[in-house]
């Protein structure tokens, strides 16, 4: 695929395999040229339907200056990675012609194929990849809770080997790799380490949320804790993040350095923070205590929100299917539901704000699309996993017309078949007239509309000064985009 129409002889110091060995790490400028290029730039934060669902703007015959790095250690020169082309940082966007003037800069002509800003997943658990094929699908929330408790809780048996978990981790990346992921938002709370590894290895960057469950918390030290402690609600595993050394990353996700003020019992690496589970299942002082601390350091908060039926059945009368299987794991004794639905309680709880992502909200009616809308709160879309447990589907195209910021997440493989977020784009765009979106709106969720939930102002676009990571638009899209010849 690739065409190289000019070389250079690598300067000294740069690492290239076979050629030179000395340990460094230099930059140069190499390009890539692509019949067409979507950039997504200069469109600003516009919550107006009609932006979302106005044709972008397509470049004609345009050439992509990066520069990029060159990494002895990983004997590869990630630009020229096309998991992405994401190392380095876009130099320039400029016509073909304009290129011609630039000397000694390496081309790389991808051909008749038009060239997008990298996706973003904004919704993964991907400690849970080693379940795929594992759990009970299609029988609705409790149940499939259930089936996955069966594979993680006590009692469940033989844990899954280190190695397969590994192997998993490494499959799940390199999925996301292959759909040229650019960034993930990872719900997690036993490996985040080992799932940053992984995704390194495809040069895939991570925004870990740190998950808080339940109503009762310790100290590090064990010593009971208030639920607005936030020192308590961080799973030690979080501290992983430094203590492995893996905020090393050759393109600087981690260059601020440890960061998070008070409030953590560790140095709290720069792209985590903490994460609500849901409503039901955590205690709502412990939800706005994570807020709390999100927004002081900000962070996102992300949290699961009006997913399924059993949700809105528990915290508007307090029973159900839901309720059984919380009484018995999870609430303290005394418990009394809210009385509300789910988005308006979360809203009475100050959880609701741009600096949230509410993930799922499938059990929406009217006032709840409303208020979120007026939020301002990211509500990340998930419509195959939840078709997969079968909780219904969220109300996509009311919650665009709305002005509700949205974006895209596969959720695990616990619950989905494959975390390709072009196939979340293809359920949207394939459902009935009037419920769907058009591709020109799933192209911007795909992209610049989740690096925005995700906080992420360096991707999403193509833009001197952003990263390179960049990805190329799939035959169907662009047929519908009206971008293939």
């Amino acid at each position: 695929m690739w065409a190289c129409v000019q070389r250079r002889a690598p300067a000294p110091g740069i690492a290239v395999p076979g050629l030179y060995t000395q340990p460094t790490v230099q930059t140069m400028l190499i390009a890539v040229r692509a019949r067409r290029v979507i950039p997504l730039a200069g469109e600003g934060p516009s919550r107006d339907p009609r932006d979302l669902f106005s044709p972008p703007r397509v470049l004609d015959d345009h050439v992509v200056v990066i520069r990029g790095v060159f990494l002895d250690g990983a004997a590869r020169v990630l630009p020229l990675v096309l998991a992405g082309l994401r190392g380095g940082v876009i130099e320039a966007v400029e016509p073909m012609d304009a290129f011609r003037r630039r000397a000694g800069v390496p081309l790389a002509d991808l051909g008749d194929v038009t060239l997008i800003p990298g996706v973003v997943n904004c919704h993964t658990h991907l400690e849970l990849s080693h379940l795929a094929g594992r759990t009970v699908l299609g029988g609705g929330f409790v149940p499939w809770v259930k089936s996955l408790l069966s594979l993680t809780g006590a009692g469940a048996g033989a844990e899954t080997p280190p190695e397969a978990r590994a192997s998993a981790l490494a499959d799940a990346a390199r999925q996301l790799a292959a759909c040229h992921t650019a960034h993930v938002g990872d719900i997690t709370a036993v490996a985040p380490a080992a799932v940053r590894r992984a995704l390194q290895a495809a040069s895939i960057g991570c925004s870990h949320f740190a998950e808080v469950f339940g109503y009762r918390f310790a100290t590090p030290g064990g010593e009971p804790a208030a639920p607005a402690d936030t020192a308590a609600l961080w799973p030690q595993a979080m501290a992983e993040l430094l203590a492995d050394d893996v905020m090393v990353d050759v393109e600087g996700d981690a260059e601020g350095g440890a960061k998070g003020g008070p409030g953590a019992p560790f140095p709290v690496h720069p792209d985590a923070a903490l994460a609500g589970h849901a409503l039901y299942s955590t205690h709502p002082v412990a939800l706005a205590a994570a807020r709390r601390w999100c927004e002081r350091n900000h962070r996102v908060f992300s949290m699961h929100l009006a997913e399924h039926p059993d949700e809105v059945e528990f915290l508007t009368t307090g029973r159900g299917a839901l309720a059984d299987l919380l009484a018995v794991r999870v609430l303290p004794p005394g418990f009394a539901a809210p009385g509300m639905r789910p988005v308006p309680y979360a809203a009475e709880l100050g959880l609701l704000d741009e600096g949230t992502l509410a993930v799922h909200c499938v059990q929406l009616d009217a006032a709840d699309i409303r208020l979120l809308a007026e939020s301002g709160a990211h509500v990340c879309l998930c419509p195959r996993s939840n078709a997969a447990i079968d909780v219904g589907a969220a109300p996509a195209r009311a919650l665009a017309e709305a002005g509700a910021p949205l974006c895209l997440g596969t959720d695990s493989l616990a619950s989905n078949h494959d975390l390709d977020l072009w196939n979340e784009a293809r359920a949207l765009r394939n459902l009935p007239a009037g419920h769907d979106l058009p591709p020109a709106a799933l192209l911007r969720l795909l992209t610049a509309r989740g690096a925005s939930a995700l906080g992420r102002g360096d991707i999403g676009v193509i833009a001197p000064g952003r990263r390179a990571r960049l990805a190329l638009l799939p035959q169907d899209f662009s047929e519908a985009l009206g971008t293939t010849p």
